[in-house]
């Protein structure tokens, strides 16, 4: 068999069953596949995926089962199939780190390549991670006008991803993936969702989308929840024969139901797979069956390309910048001690200087496509930054001549005038909101794609499950200022008349105003846990840790106050509330 495609034919259909084509525009829809647990869901996935790659158009595959390298080589694994990169897995071309997220997506969009991103070999949290990251970031960077070309992400097991329980901590994958499904076409992005549980999917994602592919389903909770979707987009009572018929189709037969797009309702038999079936249930007593011949990708020029882009964003990223100024505050404390072979020149600060501009321009330019809080929040971060910098360059740095070495040389300090602080002046509108509720407001423009309620508590020095601040968000609600309710998010009103605003701390500093207010044992505890982070500790190794008795009143009622502020969390091991780090 020889290679399937030659990618570039123009193929304006997608042809899935017979009798059934889907347009190649199919590529920015949005669609769910579900149905039990080997009915043939994946199988579907791949045939769509199998037309849009023939159509010459982008797929990139989030692959938590590491099932998807099969794309590679044809149906009997003799031949060549499609040329798409699989990172990760145990069939990777490249190695993927779960912190490579956001590099993954700068890749994706600026290289156009197909890729399958396998998973399974990360934990749960470092799966999460790097879909967080990678969708955040494909979003941003796709509604810049040169990269509007159509790109599909296909997202297998997605209910892990878009549950319809999110837990503390799962707001901003959510949110992401949700980013995505609701508004991703206008900026050429297509999802496909696929699961094996409607029940445990979210709804509010589940009923955005456009194309309903259903095989054999047959828990009552999975049906049910398949009707959240229906009574969304039945338009023509066509509700009875769908849900009569889930549980008899056959595997590989699946209803194919788009009421707005394609005004199609039709039950079809999905075609046979072109390339080899990766996802296969093992059969027992026979050995598993491997391709041979795999299509050929020019790896070296994938990991020029990839190396390429971890430097441009190592080059861009703040926390780089924050980097080198602690070396160099590492280098001046050497010079200011006992070692004297450590001098830091004026060239070298004003090199930090100039990033420092830099990369505050940067960031604003990345903000300018959003709103206007988005720009204010970069520009102080780029204010931050300079003052950093005119605080290192303003150190006096001395080295204290060694005996024997009367000539060593002396590091003059550079001064240089340091920018007057921020002052903002509240509009009238804003200073007329009380306090409480200001800093609810700050909390969530800082943070537009939403935080929970415990994330917020946290933000503004609030008990999560106090009476004030369940008063400041009943009112914010009533006001049309926030919406949501386990995920609060700002809205136009709110932001408007929030106007400008300082930042409430984030990452250390948040850290620190907490520890400020917090009794002496509670302090210890959160320093403690916060040390270790993301590891957890015993109450008794809390205890010697701290110098308190496990068992004494004091040092449980400090916990159980640092529970109830949903700071730590845990019971027989006790971790630092993750919300402390977003």
């Amino acid at each position: 068999m020889a290679v399937l495609v030659a990618l570039g034919a123009e193929v304006n259909q997608l042809r899935i069953a017979k009798g059934l084509s889907l347009p190649v525009e199919m590529v920015t829809q949005t669609a769910a596949i579900l149905a039990k647990r080997g009915v043939g869901k994946t199988h579907t996935a791949v045939v769509i995926t199998e037309e849009l790659l023939t159509a010459d158009q982008q797929v990139v595959i989030l692959d938590p089962l590491d099932v998807w390298f099969g794309l590679r080589s044809s149906r009997d694994g003799k031949d060549p199939g499609f040329p798409i990169t699989v990172l990760g897995g145990e069939h990777a071309d490249l190695p993927l780190e779960a912190s490579s997220g956001t590099v993954i997506a700068d890749f994706a969009v600026e290289n156009r390549v197909p890729l399958v991103l396998s998973l399974r070999h990360f934990s749960m949290a470092d799966q999460r991670r790097l879909v967080t990251d990678f969708c955040e970031r494909l979003y941003h960077r796709k509604g810049k006008d040169k990269y509007r070309q159509p790109l599909h992400v296909v997202i297998d097991e997605a209910d892990e991803f878009v549950p319809q329980r999110i837990q503390t901590g799962q707001e901003r994958m959510f949110g992401a993936i949700d980013r995505l499904v609701r508004r991703g076409r206008s900026s050429g992005i297509g999802v496909t969702l696929i699961s094996q549980r409607a029940a445990v999917i979210n709804k509010d994602v589940l009923t955005q989308i456009e194309v309903l592919i259903c095989l054999r389903t047959i828990s009552p909770q999975d049906r049910k929840a398949l009707e959240a979707w229906v009574e969304a987009h039945d338009a023509h009572d066509q509700k009875g024969e769908f849900m009569a018929s889930l549980a008899s189709l056959a595997i590989g037969e699946a209803w194919i139901w788009s009421p707005g797009w394609l005004d199609l309702f039709k039950r079809v038999q999905i075609r046979e797979r072109k390339t080899f079936d990766s996802s296969a249930t093992p059969k027992i007593g026979e050995k598993a069956k491997w391709p041979t011949a795999a299509a050929v990708v020019d790896l070296e020029k994938l990991r020029a390309e990839l190396a390429s882009t971890i430097e441009r964003a190592k080059a861009e990223d703040p926390r780089e910048l924050r980097k080198k100024i602690a070396a160099l505050e590492a280098e001046l404390g050497k010079a200011s001690g006992k070692m004297p072979i450590a001098t830091v020149d004026a060239a070298q600060l004003r090199k930090i200087q100039k990033e420092s501009y830099a990369q505050g321009f940067i960031e604003a330019e990345r903000a300018a496509a959003g709103k206007e809080t988005r720009l204010r929040r970069a520009l102080a971060a780029a204010s931050d930054a300079l003052a950093s910098a005119h605080s290192l360059l303003n150190r006096k740095v001395s080295t204290p001549p060694v005996a024997g070495h009367p000539h060593t040389p002396t590091v003059r300090p550079v001064v240089v005038p340091t920018p007057a602080p921020r002052h903002v002046r509240p509009t009238a509108l804003s200073s007329s909101i009380p306090g409480g509720e200001r800093k609810i407001l700050t909390a969530l423009a800082q943070y537009l794609q939403g935080r929970s309620k415990t994330q917020v508590a946290i933000l503004t020095a609030y008990a999560a499950r106090g009476g004030a601040f369940a008063n400041y968000l009943g009112a914010l609600r009533s006001k049309g200022m926030i919406e949501g309710r386990d995920l609060l998010r700002i809205t136009e009103a709110g932001l408007a008349a929030l106007g400008p605003y300082d930042p409430l701390p984030t990452g250390r500093e948040l850290l620190e105003h907490w520890l400020k207010q917090l009794g002496k044992a509670e302090r210890l505890i959160l320093s403690r846990l916060t040390e270790i982070y993301p590891a957890a500790a015993s109450k008794e190794d809390l205890g010697v840790a701290t110098g308190y008795e496990p068992s004494g009143g004091a040092f449980n009622n400090a916990i159980g106050k640092l529970r109830t502020l949903e700071l730590v969390t845990g019971r027989g091991e006790l971790r630092a509330s993750e919300d402390l780090f977003a």
